[in-house]
């Protein structure tokens, strides 16, 4: 399998949309193939941190001026002639014929399996958003609004305690230790919050340094917003606090080890760079840094990262 298909094949899987045939030629080829696994954890990456962003419905009168611009070019349309008439009425007919049965048992199916799966999803969601509430002493209400973004972060000196203030019809606070679950599912949506730098620099910040610090980094959804920003962020100052937040898992997260690998080869920021590549010297002996730490050290454009990756690679042990 080339590259080329198996980047196509990649996003397919993903999504479990692609065949058990495709879905083996795709794991043999990741087993061979370094790329394709780094893009491989590029799209898991990015579908985990799109699963943390609120779904916005339409508002009523996007719908209504949207519906009247199609009746509108409908309109406009020339009428069907008697042949085509006759002709999509034939061929609709047997169509109907051939698939209305199969169809309509398929859907069936799907809606009674949904209706099921959407019961049971929003029971579960209701359920610990109440336990959430209940442990920080709020009444739960079902018409408590959903919340919209987060407004600001102050995090008490020398204490746990952070205040994650937030929006939601009119603007509210939340109070409580950065491990409380409603505080970090705050601090985790501030951190795709583009809207607000400084709110996202906060988010970032704070859990970079919890990560450090060597608390609340355990949950997979704290590292993977830490790579996404690593990743994606714009501001370096940003990148560079989630770069550091992830150092104390490069030897044991291959995940992470990508993501510093990537920065270290991509990255605009020198500082960034050089921090990635001293973060890669410990785990030097993994095959995939000594191939990119010679790739560097021989065709890299600036001079200062070509004699940096040469020195880490005269310290790293020769394999046998």
């Amino acid at each position: 399998m080339k590259c080329a298909v198996a980047e196509q094949h990649i996003v397919q899987s993903i999504y479990g949309e692609l065949p058990d045939d495709a879905a083996h030629s795709l794991q043999q080829h990741l087993a061979t193939c370094e790329h394709c696994r780094t893009e491989m954890h590029i799209y898991e990456t990015l579908k985990q941190a799109m699963a943390f962003a609120p779904a916005e419905e339409p508002s009523a009168s996007f719908l209504a001026s949207s519906r009247i611009r199609l009746e509108n070019a409908l309109d406009m349309l020339p009428p069907p002639s008697l042949w085509q008439r006759a002709q999509m009425g034939f061929y609709g007919f047997f169509a109907q014929l051939k698939a209305a049965p199969g169809m309509a048992a398929s859907l069936a199916v799907l809606g009674v399996a949904l209706g099921a799966a959407g019961g049971h999803l929003w029971n579960a969601q209701r359920a610990a958003s109440e336990a959430a509430r209940t442990q920080m002493g709020a009444p739960f209400s079902a018409g408590t609004p959903a919340v919209m973004s987060v407004s600001g972060i102050v995090q008490h000196p020398n204490t746990k305690m952070v205040e994650v203030h937030f929006n939601q019809m009119v603007p509210a606070t939340v109070e409580g230790p950065i491990d409380d679950p409603e505080v970090r599912k705050l601090l985790l949506m501030a951190t795709g919050d583009a809207g607000d730098p400084n709110v996202q620099s906060d988010s970032v910040g704070l859990l970079a340094d919890q990560c450090r610090a060597g608390h609340d980094c355990q949950a997979e959804p704290v590292r993977t917003a830490l790579m996404v920003a690593l990743r994606y962020d714009r501001d370096p100052a940003v990148r560079l606090m989630a770069l550091n937040g992830l150092e104390p898992y490069v030897a044991e997260d291959l995940r992470i080890r990508d993501a510093v690998l990537e920065s270290l080869m991509h990255d605009p920021s020198q500082r960034i760079r050089s921090r990635a590549l001293a973060m890669l010297e410990p785990v030097g002996a993994d095959s995939s840094v000594r191939m990119v730490l010679h790739t560097i050290a021989s065709e890299d454009a600036n001079p200062q990262m070509r004699e940096a990756s040469l020195k880490v690679l005269q310290t790293i042990p020769p394999t046998e």
